[in-house]
């Protein structure tokens, strides 16, 4: 029978809150697919050792929780074994919650927090990531999808489907991922080609017109060739309804493909190739007023009379068609050698990934007064693009020894290149002069006790000049005074950067190790900054000036890792690290002055003490961190100026716990999994923070408060059962998500803090 198994996929049926979910069909290759025989009839055809048989005896007798096997490390390794704070969700478990996004499983990671959609993406691990507002500021928070490191998060856009695990993994991870994972690192694993014939399809409906697709096709074509196809063809009919536009906002279509094919000659070498293809676009207008003095309402009013200032209701008044539209692709060879003995090393493997891809945004436009006035737009006046090339060959092995010390000894080095392009180019323009005036005087009214008699006036006064501006154009044009007012601000990069780095495990004894890493690198970025004015009135209105500053920056990275394991039994792991990371440096993608053209590098130090254990014989993981991170020279993103710069303003400490249960409960069928997070995240100084828009003064300081985006609590609970049902499988359960309250803005202001949230979802599957 074991040549007739297949895989059976899930169909899916979700709305809001709720999710169901049935395995209804799999009629493939000529019939209906049988199920796996038994655990019990598996475990009766392996041969066992006198020394195997009482410990197999116990497994039958009790349940136990499968081993999770995670590449964190860079090598295949089982979760208990890894020293740091490390959470998996496997492919079936994110399946069943009905998620649509990578977004949507947040919650169930402690101390993590997610905004991503094709256009921007800002990613968190213990209160420190990167702001989306600046293009060319690279990420805090890596992005690794089947090996490959991607230079930009928005990758992981393209990537939500036929997943089979994805990993978190806290603190700096520079020593064996390099730059730009000082925060930590999201490693995503897909589904390898295997050897039968599978299939299946998953469709998912939620609110707001959230709909997704999802076929997976697996082919084993040879005996040592198989191909797998999978897809994601889903679209939303948006959440916010623009009154100005007439139009739906937010929305979403997403269309993406990935083909990976396996190759396993059963030798000494295996390779895998891999593509992907994806092309998503939304209406990216989803603003919305949250607070307007009486005469800035009244002008707004008068371009919309259904405009209000409600940021709670779902409605919003743009008057400018924005739309976001971007493309993913990319492709990857990863190869892997089985070398022969070496002196000690019983194991010996060297890989070799090989990897491009590609970002292309098509539009990424902003009503950059949010409102229906026509006063003020920002869209792309090209395409904006990021292209990779990468090159890595690693090296790993073990043994049970160091040339006859110790009691086993394990590596992984490596040498690692990538070169990397982004080129943006935005175009700023005034729409209406008249608009603008009326815009200006309306805001400079509300900000009079008074109320102010130009304000009053305000909309007489932009029509007025809307009327007058285009008849004496001929005249005002010589000026820089006429009707035509824009800025053309780009940004051309490369980036060349070349490591080396290698990681150790030594034992002493069979309880004592030693870890200890490091990584070297350099990077080299050039770029050329500009900015164009036309017409006087865009300069003083964005406080800019013509700018052509060619750039150059030369970085080293330097990323140590050292801790001390402790095993004192099979079940139970402890470790205390440090480990420090490093983000380099950049330049602003909106170069309007030649203030501020760029920033420099950040570096994180990390402390943690950990425990990892299984027990009441493999029914209960457990693990469980403390930590504290500290940053030097925080890269963040400000508002000063009139624009989103990227400044190095500030340091920051972290520290705080998370733990990780999963565990069977004595009642057959009946489990429980939590997650909890508590994170102390606080600038330690940031003396010249922007202020809030209606502040006094233009800065306030922050020290010693918390940082935006970095709620206190996290936490998961999930209670589940399972039965059989006749010759199905039946599966309860329920999500308790609870998040705290954070702050949305750099500026802390009171209106940006969002209310702790709790989230409750209950799922059904039934299943072969």
């Amino acid at each position: 029978m074991a040549g007739d198994v297949r895989r059976m996929e899930l169909f899916a049926v979700r709305w809001k809150g709720v999710s169901v979910l049935a395995g209804v069909f799999m009629l493939f290759a000529g019939g209906w697919v049988e199920a796996r025989e038994s655990d019990a009839e598996d475990l009766e055809s392996i041969e066992l050792t006198p020394d195997d048989e009482p410990r197999r005896a116990r497994k039958r007798a009790a349940r136990e929780l499968p081993e999770i096997v995670v590449t964190a490390g860079r090598v295949e390794k089982s979760l208990q074994d890894i020293a740091g704070s490390v959470s998996a969700l496997d492919g079936d478990f994110i399946r069943e919650t009905g998620a649509f996004s990578l977004v949507d499983i947040q919650t169930f990671y402690s101390n993590v927090d997610l905004r991503l959609d094709p256009v921007n993406a800002e990613f968190r691990i213990r209160g420190f990531g990167s702001n989306d507002q600046n293009q060319g500021m690279e990420p805090s928070v890596g992005s690794v999808v089947d090996g490959v490191n991607y230079g930009r998060s928005n990758f992981m856009a393209a990537i939500f489907y036929d997943i089979d695990r994805i990993e978190v993994a806290r603190g700096p991870q520079g020593t064996l991922f390099g730059k730009n994972s000082s925060a930590g690192l999201i490693n995503v694993v897909t589904h390898a080609p295997g050897p039968e014939w599978a299939g299946g399809l998953e469709l998912l409906y939620g609110d707001y017109g959230d709909r997704s697709m999802r076929p997976v096709l697996n082919v084993p074509v040879t005996d040592w060739l198989a191909v797998r196809y999978s897809g994601n063809y889903s679209d939303r009919s948006g959440v916010v309804y623009n009154t100005a536009l007439d139009r739906r906002e937010e929305d979403f279509a997403q269309q993406s493909s990935r083909l990976r094919v396996g190759i396993d000659p059963g030798g000494k070498f295996t390779a895998d190739f891999s593509a992907f293809y994806s092309g998503q676009k939304f209406n990216n207008g989803g603003y919305q007023l949250s607070e307007a003095t009486p005469d800035m309402l009244e002008l707004v009013q008068s371009y919309d009379p259904r405009a209000n200032a409600n940021a709670r209701d779902f409605f919003t008044s743009l008057n400018f068609p924005t739309l976001g539209e971007v493309s993913f692709m990319g492709a990857n060879l990863r190869a892997e050698f089985d070398l022969p003995e070496v002196l000690d090393f019983a194991s010996f493997k060297i890989t070799s990934i090989s990897a491009w891809a590609d970002m292309n945004r098509r539009h990424r436009d902003f009503d950059t007064d949010f409102s229906p006035v026509p006063f003020l737009h920002d869209v792309l006046a090209g395409p904006t693009t990021y292209d990779q090339y990468s090159q890595e060959l690693q090296l790993d092995g073990e043994s049970d020894s160091l040339f006859g010390w110790g009691a086993g000894f394990n590596f992984v080095a490596g040498l690692f290149y990538q070169e990397s392009n982004f080129r943006v180019a935005d175009l700023i323009e005034i729409e209406d002069l008249g608009a603008a005036a009326a815009y200006f005087a309306a805001a400079n009214a509300g900000a009079q006790e008074s109320g102010g008699a130009f304000g009053q006036g305000s909309s007489f006064v932009g029509n007025l000049i809307s009327t007058l501006t285009p008849l004496l154009d001929p005249a005002l044009n010589p000026l820089g005074l006429g009707s035509e007012q824009n800025a053309l601000v780009s940004l051309n990069q490369s980036t060349r950067s070349l490591a080396g780095y290698v990681q150790f495990e030594l034992h002493f004894t069979s309880a004592w190790g030693l870890i200890a890493g490091l990584r070297l690198g350099r990077e080299e970025k050039p770029g050329h900054a500009r900015n164009e004015l036309t017409g006087e009135f865009i300069g003083v209105l964005a406080q800019a000036e013509d700018v052509d500053a060619p750039l150059y920056r030369d970085e080293r990275e330097l990323s140590p890792r050292l801790g001390l394991t402790w095993e004192p039994t099979d079940e139970i792991n402890t470790y205390a690290m440090w480990s420090r990371g490093f983000k380099s440096g950049g330049y602003n993608a909106i170069p309007l002055s030649n203030d501020n053209l760029e920033f420099d590098e950040e570096t994180a130090d990390n402390y943690e003490l950990g425990i990892k254990a299984r027990m009441l014989g493999g029914a209960l993981r457990f693990s469980a961190a403390l930590f504290q991170t500290d940053f030097d020279n925080l890269q963040l993103s400000t508002f000063r100026d009139n624009r989103f710069i990227t400044l190095n303003a500030a340091r920051a400490r972290s520290r705080g716990v998370e733990t990780d249960l999963e565990v069977l409960l004595p009642i057959d069928g009946l489990a429980l999994k939590t997650s909890v997070g508590f994170n102390d995240a606080k600038f330690t100084r940031y003396p010249e923070a922007p202020a809030p828009a209606d502040a006094e003064q233009d800065t306030q300081d922050l020290t010693g408060r918390v940082l935006p985006f970095a709620p206190r609590w996290t936490a998961a609970v999930v209670p589940s059962y399972g039965t059989t049902l006749g010759p199905l499988g039946i599966h309860f359960a329920l999500d308790v998500l609870y998040r705290d309250q954070r702050f949305l803005d750099l500026d802390l202001d009171h209106r940006t803090l969002q209310p702790a949230t709790t989230e409750v979802n209950a799922r059904m599957s039934l299943a072969s």
